[in-house]
């Protein structure tokens, strides 16, 4: 997902996903010049309306996770 550059933004999108309790089992975060981040995050999906309550989790991240998400991609996903 792209996000805000600042201080904090990749704990508070952490915490909007333990929140929902969904696991995170690998995180990249990089920056750019034009204040800017990009996250790419993978999480454990129970079933579909889960992975529904986390992207819905992640696109109305406003105030504490900063400015909404402006774009979030799932590329697969498959049920442990």
């Amino acid at each position: 997902m792209q996000v805000e550059d600042r201080k904090g933004i990749l704990a508070d999108v952490s915490a909007k996903v333990a929140d929902i309790n969904t696991n995170i089992t690998s995180v990249e975060a990089t920056t750019d010049g034009d204040r800017r981040g990009q996250i790419n995050m993978t999480v454990q999906i129970s079933d579909l309306k889960h992975l529904e309550k986390v992207m819905k989790s992640l696109k109305s991240s406003r105030g504490r996770a900063g400015r909404r998400a402006s774009r979030t991609i799932v590329r697969s996903w498959k049920c442990r």
